[in-house]
């Protein structure tokens, strides 16, 4: 089953022997990354707070930086409309079929807030969060993929730099451009490895 995230489609459509080598025949020496730790700690705690759970014990897991970057990504608007929230760190897998190619693509939503008709994807970056939302990667992925759970179009996807608390966004617009491009990065890979 050819399953792809939106990191393995970055990687393929950036260099096809490093992907072959880190998604199929699993060569991936991983080393000890600190900022990405710190990331996944940080994730938790926004996402046990979003599902009402008391997080101050928890905190004095945190280090000083990371308890300053919570706090104040805890004042911004979204947190005040947590009635709104509806599912955090929901992950998905959604069935895509082109010409005679068939994958999946998998994910997780940090978290999805719907206001009226509308849903918003939440996407919380360490750092740095994308200059060109609409051409992002993640974007088209998370978007064409939320349209197929929610059956709406009706849908944005909003990032979130945890550490700056700089914001950007971009609507659906475009589900055949979506799979368009998706499909361009996946029949990039030799056909000996499409299953």
């Amino acid at each position: 089953m050819n399953t792809f995230s939106v990191n393995s489609l970055k990687l393929l459509d950036k260099n096809i022997e490093d992907f072959i080598n880190k998604y199929i025949l699993h060569l991936d020496f991983l080393s000890y990354n600190q900022s990405a730790k710190s990331g996944e700690r940080l994730h938790a705690m926004i996402s046990y707070y979003l599902k009402g759970f008391d997080i101050t014990k928890l905190t004095n897991s945190l280090n000083r930086d990371e308890k300053e970057i919570l706090e104040k990504t805890l004042t911004l608007d979204i947190f005040k409309e947590k009635e709104k929230f509806i599912k955090s760190e929901e992950t998905f897998l959604i069935k895509c079929c082109k010409d005679d190619l068939i994958f999946y693509l998998s994910g997780r939503f940090d978290a999805i807030f719907k206001d009226g008709e509308k849903y918003t994807i939440y996407d919380w970056k360490s750092k740095n969060i994308p200059q060109n939302p609409r051409d992002n990667l993640q974007s088209i992925v998370y978007l064409y993929c939320a349209s197929k759970i929610f059956n709406t179009k009706n849908i944005a996807i909003k990032y979130i730099s945890l550490e700056n608390q700089q914001i950007t966004q971009t609507n659906f617009e475009d589900e055949n451009a979506y799979l368009e491009r998706i499909f361009n990065i996946v029949k990039k890979l030799p056909k000996k490895y499409l299953t």
